[in-house]
């Protein structure tokens, strides 16, 4: 389980060098040995001592006629000392590119179960060689967390600005005091989060209510809690800024086997970091690629010598196209990198317009009687929202919010209803998918249908997961897509598709036209394929 991610650009005073010298330094008090710089930089296979393991990888001995970046990774593992079955893995890399001053360092922790039945928690931190390297390597300006802020009543409009700047991009984490003192020291708070986010304290003595008429409640912390307070993201009914409070009373400050309010906000802000920053770590399989590919054209420039054979020049251009199905399948990745990195964006985005209208109702529903009706449709929503954010929904569910969320766009009839739930009864196994589908049909397709554009275009936003008409159906096929609405048969052929099997679990079919005087998409079917 990867546990913390992080990464940071230093420019220390005496080069690469001094970083490993700063690894090789903590990993000896650590395993209580001594570690030599000069081998951990030329690479240590699996050194073991004192129940931990050291390896390190390097390209620093193929580097000397080539303009490429340095690359090292370093790795420490050893048991978890209290709980058995469970290794903990610490990971460095660095990287320093040809004529370039920045030394960039990646750090991982991260855990190794035996197996499911190791279900222990896991207190969040990071390691102690992230404070060792900010002391000594001198983090480059803009690096989060550097220094503590303060949020008084004279820079609170200044505060308010930089919370909702588009140009934001790490958390704000925000500590508060109780009864004149802070329940866990904002510079502990500071340590943890280093390098990931930026720590605002609001003096012990500011008058919190002259700062929340400013600065607003959601921006805020009182009584010794703690809130973080995300990137804002843009959604569809405007800029929304995610908030999550932690109050103080609910963890406790001391104790290995408790969380301590510190993890926790460390471990809040990791929970959306994490997977970013582990794909740009340096890791030890980029380290021996970059060796191979090294080697490899090293190999085929002394075989294309002059004075070497036909056959050398054979194995040359063997060397050359290996050399060139590694860099493309360096590209496929980066492609892929590019490609899933969108649609995390689409899916923050469409999240951001679903916490947006959520804090509405929840604003909404403040006012409203507990017992009244539209309390528990709301409340129905949201429990349904919920599912569907972490991946429980059932398919009548997410039907039920996208009718909901876009009744001024979706109508969905009851023939819709009741298909999905037949589908939810077979276990149907891909709601987020549906959701993802109904979430493009209410948004980009019903914006380009309300503007006079044909289906022609709904492929650029749905791709293969859009279908216009089915050819070929017969007679029973043609009424299985048949609807009543108003009072009128209405024939559905356009439809949405996931899953070629013939199985209500794994397979999903949207049924819907277009109303056009309305200005409606109408929902006819969504569950199975249905029969031609």
């Amino acid at each position: 389980m990867l546990v913390y991610a992080n990464k940071f650009d230093f420019e220390p005073e005496y080069g690469v060098e001094e970083v490993i010298k700063i690894i090789a330094a903590w990993a000896g008090r650590t395993a209580k040995t001594f570690v030599d710089p000069v081998k951990l930089n030329g690479g240590i296979r699996n050194f073991s001592v004192n129940g931990y393991s050291i390896s390190s990888w390097t390209n620093c001995a193929v580097i000397d006629e080539l303009n490429v970046p340095y690359l090292f990774n370093f790795r420490l593992v050893h048991q978890d000392s209290k709980l058995k079955g469970r290794q903990w893995i610490t990971e460095v890399g660095v990287r320093q590119r040809p004529g370039s001053e920045i030394v960039e360092c990646s750090v991982l922790l991260k855990t190794d179960e035996v197996s499911a039945k190791v279900v222990s928690q896991i207190k969040v931190t990071r390691p102690g060689l992230v404070n060792s390297l900010v002391e000594k390597c001198r983090p480059v300006s803009g690096t989060p967390g550097l220094y503590p802020k303060s949020l008084t009543i004279d820079n609170a409009s200044a505060y308010l600005a930089d919370v909702n700047h588009e140009s934001r991009v790490s958390p704000l984490v925000v500590v508060s005091a109780r009864d004149g003192e802070y329940p866990v020291s904002p510079e502990v708070i500071r340590r943890q989060v280093l390098g990931l986010a930026n720590v605002v304290c609001i003096p012990a003595d500011e008058d919190t209510f002259q700062l929340e008429e400013i600065v607003g409640r959601r921006y805020m912390s009182f009584s010794g809690g703690v809130r973080v307070i995300f990137p804002g993201r843009d959604s569809s009914s405007g800029r929304y800024v995610e908030t999550v409070l932690l109050r103080s009373e609910d963890y406790a400050e001391f104790g290995r086997d408790e969380p301590t309010l510190a993890s926790e906000v460390l471990a809040v802000i990791t929970h959306r970091s994490n997977i970013s920053l582990q794909r740009a770590h340096i890791s030890s399989e980029a380290v021996r690629l970059e060796v191979l590919r090294s080697k490899l054209g090293n190999a085929a420039a002394q075989a294309r010598s002059e004075d070497s054979s036909e056959e050398m020049k054979v194995y040359a251009q063997l060397l050359e196209a290996a050399d060139e199905d590694l860099a493309c399948k360096d590209s496929e990745v980066a492609a892929l990198t590019i490609r899933l990195e969108s649609y995390e964006a689409d899916l923050r985005r469409a999240q951001s317009t679903i916490e947006s209208l959520k804090h509405r109702i929840e604003g909404r529903l403040a006012a409203e009687d507990d017992d009244s009706e539209l309390s528990k449709v709301f409340l129905t929503i949201r429990e349904a929202y919920i599912n569907i954010k972490n991946g429980s929904a059932m398919l009548f569910e997410v039907l039920s919010v996208i009718g909901a969320l876009y009744s001024d766009r979706i109508v969905v009839l009851e023939s819709a209803y009741s298909s999905a739930q037949e589908s939810d009864k077979a276990g149907f196994k891909h709601s987020s998918k549906a959701y993802e589908l109904l979430e493009i049909l209410a948004n980009a397709y019903w914006h380009l249908m309300a503007e006079g554009y044909g289906d022609q275009q709904a492929k650029n936003v749905f791709g293969n997961s859009f279908t216009a008409n089915e050819a070929s159906l017969s007679k029973d096929g043609r009424k299985r897509r048949t609807f009543d609405y108003r009072g009128q048969k209405i024939f559905m052929d356009r439809h949405l598709k996931y899953g070629v099997k013939d199985s209500a679990a794994e397979t999903l079919r949207v049924h819907f036209d277009w109303s056009a005087s309305e200005k409606k998409l109408v929902i006819g079917h969504c569950g199975k394929h249905l029969d031609f």
